[in-house]
């Protein structure tokens, strides 16, 4: 599968980017305020649709406990797939011991990469040298296999996606877990996801945002309804009978963390409602 053929899933990373915005994790808004002035330049600018606040406790959550989950592994070698304009590699990468890794589709990593080094000019920072962009598609086993020769063999590593899965349909689904399985036997180490979107998770996107799966599906031309689980024992299955083991968490583990919560004037009822049914998987190979 040629990666154009998922160029039109590209506006979902900056509606993400734009949620980030309302917590208080680092360099969200400054990646975002650059990620708009270059889609203003290009004509293009980010539709007000896909600027909707709604579910920012969902992607500041979900982004928090993959964070805590990859600090609780101890690995220090961490590849992030379908990493978009998530700032957690320009973070961690602070840390000289952290060898990161994002993957993304070529136009979002070029653009990423620029939008990194303009921060850390205008910080006075130094360009992390221990941070490495890749583009290509998570489908195709060379892409993956040249992501991870920036790493040290003798190590174990850590592959962590937000988002990506709901937009693949089964049989994708599974080439993208057989891939991650072939690199974890081969250097050890643990798949962290938070991309288990299940039939739960949809109603309530529905709930808080008016048809917006839907609305998501005619956006990116992908159906996520069809791809979705209906369960999460359906999803612990899936990934079961492709050899992994399953340690399951609850986005509720990171619920007092939260900061877009209080930005936004949310209730706790408004808030649980968010993150229902909301898990991340940490998977080791069998």
């Amino acid at each position: 599968m040629a990666s154009n053929d998922f160029e039109k899933v590209i506006p979902t990373a900056w509606m993400v980017a734009y949620r980030r915005t309302f917590s208080d994790i680092p360099y969200s808004k400054e990646i975002f305020d650059k990620l708009e002035h270059i889609r203003q330049s290009l004509g293009q600018e980010i539709s007000n649709d896909l600027k909707k606040p709604e579910m920012a406790p969902q992607f500041e959550a979900r982004h928090k406990l993959i964070d805590k989950l990859i600090l609780e592994t101890g690995n220090t070698q961490i590849l992030e797939l379908a990493s978009g304009f998530s700032s957690r590699g320009f973070s961690m990468a602070q840390h000289k011991n952290i060898q990161y890794v994002e993957l993304d589709l070529p136009p979002v990593i070029t653009e990423k990469e620029q939008i990194l080094k303009e921060i850390a000019l205008e910080g006075g920072l130094d360009f992390p040298s221990n941070l490495y962009f890749e583009g290509g598609n998570v489908l195709d086993i060379d892409t993956m296999r040249r992501a991870v020769q920036h790493f040290n063999k003798t190590k174990p590593i850590a592959i962590i996606n937000e988002g990506l899965l709901r937009y693949l349909n089964f049989e994708e689904k599974a080439i993208v877990a057989k891939n991650i399985r072939s690199i974890l036997k081969e250097y050890g180490g643990v798949w962290i996801t938070s991309d288990i979107s299940l039939r739960k998770i949809f109603s309530n996107e529905n709930a808080l945002m008016k048809n917006h799966v839907e609305k998501i599906s005619e956006l990116t031309g992908k159906d996520i309804v069809a791809n979705r689980f209906e369960t999460e024992a359906e999803a612990k299955i899936f990934f079961e009978n492709l050899g992994f083991t399953i340690e399951r968490h609850s986005f509720f583990e990171i619920i007092n963390d939260l900061a877009s919560p209080k930005i936004l004037h949310l209730t706790d009822e408004q808030v649980r409602a968010a993150l229902e049914a909301a898990v991340v998987f940490v998977m080791t190979v069998r």
